[in-house]
C-alpha cells in the first residue's frame, strides 16, 4: 500500500482505538489480539508519517491528527455499512419496536432523528423513554440508550458518537432580572455530570439565584434572566433568548454514546438504527462539539 493511503481495516482499527481509548478494548471489538492491534497501528502511522495516538498509563489519547482520522472514519465506515445493506436488500424486512432512551436536552434532536429513519422503515416503531437517570440496559429498561457520559458505560455494547462541548450562558441584557455574577446551580438529579462538579468547584454557593433538577430548567431560568447557567452547546445554541459567554470548557466536555446490551447488537434493527444514528450525529459534529 502506498503512503497515505487507508484501507478499511486502517479504518476499523482507528475507529475502534478511539472509540475505547485503549488498544485491549479496541483489539476486543475487532476480534484480533492486542499484539496484532500494536503492530498495526503502527504500521499504519509509520505509512502516514504522523502519530494518531498518544500513549501515556491512562490509555489511548487520539492526537490532532488522531480526531480527525477517527471522525472520518466514522463517516467512511457507516457509507459503506449503509452501501453494504442496501446492496444486499437487508432493511426491507426490518421491522418491529425499538424502545430508546434518552436525556431530556436530546429530545429535540432525538424527534429528528427518529422522524428521519421512521420515514426510510416504515415497519420500525419506537418507545421514547426521556429519563436523565441511567437506565439499567442489562435488565431490559431500554434497548438502546443515547446519551453523553464522560467514560463509555462499563459492560454494554458501545459506540462513540461525538464529542459534547458545554459552555457557560448568559441572559441576553434584557431579560437580566439578577446581578451578571448570579448563578443557576444543579440540584442532586443532575450531581453525577461533569458540570455539577465544575459548578461546585468554581462558584461560590452564596452566588446561586436557584437550583434547578434538569437541564432545561437551567436553561429556561437562564433565559428568564436569573443568571448564568453551565449547559451542552448542542441545547443552548439553539436559544435565542441566551449568549455563550467565551469558548466551550475543556475539564466540561463529554462523549455522545450509542450504549445496547451486548445480545442486541447482533439484532438486525438494532443494528440498522445504530448505523443510521452515527451517520445521522457525523452530519451535524459541529452542533455537539462546538468547535472543540
Amino acid at each position: 500500500m502506498k503512503s497515505g493511503e487507508w484501507s478499511l481495516d486502517d479504518l476499523q482499527l482507528v475507529r475502534a482505538i478511539a472509540a475505547n481509548g485503549n488498544l485491549a478494548g479496541a483489539a476486543r471489538d475487532l476480534g484480533i489480539d492486542h499484539s496484532n492491534a500494536f503492530r498495526r497501528l503502527g504500521t499504519v502511522e509509520q505509512r502516514l508519517g504522523v502519530k494518531l495516538f498518544r500513549r501515556s498509563r491512562r490509555g489511548y489519547q487520539a492526537t490532532e491528527e488522531g480526531e480527525l482520522a477517527a471522525q472520518a472514519a466514522e463517516r467512511v465506515l457507516a457509507e459503506t455499512d449503509l452501501l453494504s445493506r442496501q446492496l444486499l436488500g437487508r432493511d426491507r424486512h426490518v421491522h418491529g419496536r425499538l424502545r430508546v432512551t434518552a436525556p431530556d436536552t436530546l429530545v429535540g434532536h432525538l424527534a429528528e432523528l427518529c422522524a428521519e429513519f421512521t420515514a426510510l422503515h416504515p415497519m420500525v416503531h419506537f418507545d421514547l423513554v426521556i429519563n436523565n437517570a441511567f437506565l439499567t440496559l442489562q435488565q431490559r429498561d431500554a434497548d438502546v440508550a443515547i446519551r453523553p457520559a464522560q467514560l463509555s458505560p462499563q459492560g454494554l455494547s458501545v459506540r462513540k458518537l461525538a464529542s459534547v462541548a458545554t459552555a457557560v450562558y448568559a441572559p441576553k441584557p434584557a431579560r437580566r432580572k439578577e446581578p451578571a455574577e448570579r448563578w443557576i446551580g444543579l440540584g442532586d438529579a443532575l450531581s453525577h455530570l461533569a458540570a455539577a462538579q465544575w459548578l461546585r468547584n468554581h462558584v461560590d454557593p452564596a452566588r446561586i439565584a436557584l437550583t434547578v433538577d434538569t437541564l432545561p430548567a437551567a436553561l429556561a431560568a437562564c433565559e428568564a434572566g436569573l443568571g448564568r447557567a453551565l449547559l451542552p452547546c448542542f441545547y443552548a445554541d439553539r436559544s435565542r433568548a441566551v449568549s455563550r459567554l467565551g469558548a466551550p470548557l475543556p475539564e466540561v466536555q463529554t462523549q455522545l454514546w450509542f450504549v445496547t446490551h451486548p445480545d442486541l447488537r447482533s439484532s438486525a434493527r438494532i443494528r440498522l438504527f445504530r448505523d443510521f444514528v452515527v451517520q445521522w450525529i457525523a452530519h451535524r459534529d459541529v452542533a455537539f462539539s462546538a468547535g472543540l
